[in-house]
């Protein structure tokens, strides 16, 4: 009986990451081909960035409104809805002829996505408590993790090879295979008894934005986001439009720098039950510092490998900081999994948003550039960390 209780539970985190693996992909699959889509769609770089911050935008309202799904409908009936949703913006977007077609594809694949990251951390929540809800969430992170690794590297590749529309047609068949799985895998993880009348889970809202903790652990997270998704966003006109590499070249950097990340996660994984997550944050806010400290050595110009050895710093410091900002906003308010992960992913898209937008506003020319935008993500993280040591400030909550 054991033995079956472990398996279940494993089967449990299984799917969890399974599914939330593919909001890792979400931007970071078609990355390298942001150039080539802005050539054939007759666009700008500016515009061509903008459908990352339409989709992190849509993936932020996703999360709101299938919070509330989730919580009144149950996980599975919101997760299907939200692939099915997915698979039908993604074969959109493979017959995109003009801008405005691609964005609204991007819209709808972000909107869908929301599911997949509200179900995911909510399963974990209905599961499990306590130290074994802290790993959990450390293996949910790690598949998170995994599509900034393999997919601009796969998605450097298809775009040199056969072009930018196939990377597209990758996301109809990966989110049909999470479709599947979730339709003949997935046990129901909120009891009918548990599910909320709508107006009780919008009143959660109000609760949930009143913690203090909550919030500052979530502005916490929204900066780790935001610095391990920098590179996919300023790195692909960097390296191919100003240095003239190829696409597969920019997926190999990005493939660099999310197994970084990977490194960070499992270290994290194997010093978790020794330490209290607040140190191993500070230790990451230190890496992080190291890495832009690599970036401003390289000065005014851009050297290519002082500025990949800061990103690759940064990117391994958020290993130490993501997951435990997660599961620490997360573990706040579990009698509202659905509600508490829908805002957390909100407001952590938000300021991925939000930090998207005004990065491509800046014209990349030298380091100095570059460790400014990282140096304010740095601010952020250290701010709320500082916040969130003080007693006073979470008291207050």
């Amino acid at each position: 009986m054991i033995g079956t209780s472990k398996r279940s539970e494993n089967f449990t985190i299984f799917m969890a990451a399974f599914i939330n693996s593919l909001g890792g992909i979400g931007i970071d699959l078609y990355a390298p081909s942001i150039p080539a889509i802005g050539r054939a769609l007759h666009t700008s770089q500016a515009v061509m960035l903008s459908t990352i911050t339409v989709f992190l935008v849509a993936y932020a309202l996703g999360q709101l409104f299938f919070g509330l799904f989730s919580d009144t409908k149950g996980r599975k009936p919101a997760v299907l809805t939200g692939l099915f949703a997915f698979i039908v913006g993604s074969v959109l977007a493979t017959q995109a002829h003009h801008i405005e077609t691609l964005m609204i594809a991007r819209a709808l694949q972000g909107f869908a996505i929301g599911s997949c990251q509200v179900v995911a951390r909510a399963m974990l929540v209905d599961n499990f408590k306590g130290d074994r809800f802290r790993v959990a969430i450390i293996y949910l992170s790690l598949a998170f993790g995994l599509g900034p690794v393999i997919a601009p590297y796969i998605g450097g590749l298809v775009e040199d090879s056969v072009g930018w529309r196939w990377n597209f047609a990758i996301y109809c068949v990966y989110g049909f295979t999470v479709l599947l799985f979730v339709l003949f895998g997935m046990r129901e993880s909120l009891d009918v008894s548990k599910r909320q009348t709508p107006r009780y889970a919008l009143l959660g809202y109000g609760e949930i934005l009143s913690s203090r903790e909550f919030l500052l652990s979530v502005i916490l997270l929204g900066g780790s986001f935001s610095a391990f998704l920098m590179w996919n966003i300023i790195g692909p006109y960097l390296i191919q439009v100003k240095l003239g590499h190829s696409a597969s070249f920019f997926g190999t950097t990005a493939l660099i720098c999310g197994t970084s990340y990977l490194l960070g996660t499992l270290i994290n994984r194997v010093v978790a039950p020794r330490f209290k997550s607040m140190p191993i944050m500070k230790s990451g806010i230190l890496l992080f510092f190291l890495g832009v400290v690599c970036m401003i050595a390289s000065g005014s110009g851009v050297q290519i490998y002082l500025i990949m050895a800061g990103v690759i710093l940064v990117a391994f410091a958020q290993g130490f900081i993501f997951p435990n900002a997660m599961a620490r906003s997360m573990g706040i308010f579990a009698h509202r999994a659905s509600v508490a992960a829908s805002l957390q992913g909100f407001l952590m898209l938000v300021i991925g948003s939000i930090s998207s937008g005004l990065a491509s506003l800046v014209r990349i020319d030298s380091g100095f550039q570059i460790a400014a935008i990282f140096g304010c993500l740095l601010g952020i993280e250290v701010l709320a960390l500082r916040l969130l040591n003080n007693p006073r400030m979470t008291a207050l909550s």
